[in-house]
């Protein structure tokens, strides 16, 4: 059995491949409780574990402590996978290939390992990301603040005092009427015509038509106000790993 991890910013998914099996096993958010938080993820029969494979933008305390509890656990040590200049067919458009997130790319392969077709992938976790692929090269992409960050910087920059009605919701009017929609309205709007206008403009410049693809905690939210049909793929990233391992 082999397991693969992505380790977030602040949410840990987990997946594994036993006899050619693949097998999402869900996620968990850990920025309260580490430690709990593996143990919730980790509350499953695993047999013979034989690999496992990481994929983490966290910082390096957190990565040390799964390693001491991958290697507690299962006595073995993860391997930490890295962006690569080219994996799977997948050319990296980045003029230093090592600075792009290990995320994006392990997205980007699992997006196009199976498909020649312009794609244009968006992970809205913490941060939001955007990357195009054309012709199986990386054309390039956006990082922006996610709706969290959006949310957080105003009650840390302004006066606006911190209110619990802000989760993301379906928008069902224009104009809010108090301040947890008025932030929840306006950061989704912010959001999504950026997004809108983007695929519209990228559309447009390169003269394709693109398959688009979402993933990441928030895109459920995002994705109703979006013009453009997306493909929903929570664990994007742990296929890509997947295939990295078993294609490459």
């Amino acid at each position: 059995m082999k397991i693969f991890i992505e380790l977030g910013n602040t949410t840990l998914k987990l997946a594994v491949l036993e006899k050619e099996r693949y097998q999402f096993l869900g996620s968990e958010n850990y920025h309260t409780d580490v430690q709990n938080s593996f143990n919730e993820l980790f509350d499953h029969n695993f047999d013979n574990v034989s690999n496992v494979y990481v994929c983490s933008v966290a910082s390096a305390d957190l990565n040390a402590a799964l390693t001491q509890y991958i290697h507690q656990t299962f006595q073995i040590y993860p391997t930490f996978l890295a962006t690569q200049p080219e994996s799977c067919g997948l050319v990296c458009g980045y003029d230093r290939f090592e600075s792009l997130g290990v995320d994006r790319w392990m997205a980007m392969i699992g997006a196009c390992a199976h498909s020649s077709q312009p794609t244009i992938i968006v992970d809205a976790g913490t941060a939001l990301t955007v990357d195009m692929v054309i012709d199986k090269k990386h054309q390039g992409g956006f990082i922006v603040p996610g709706l969290g960050l959006m949310k957080q910087s105003l009650f840390d920059r302004t006066a606006i005092p911190i209110v619990t009605d802000t989760q993301p919701t379906v928008v069902t009017e224009l104009l809010a009427k108090d301040t947890g929609r008025a932030i929840t309205g306006g950061t989704l709007f912010m959001l999504s015509a950026f997004l809108n206008t983007l695929a519209d403009n990228l559309e447009e410049e390169t003269g394709r038509r693109f398959r688009y693809i979402g993933t990441g905690g928030d895109f459920e939210t995002l994705n109703p106000m979006l013009d453009k049909h997306f493909e929903v793929i929570p664990d994007l990233t742990l296929i890509g790993m997947v295939e990295m391992i078993q294609s490459c």
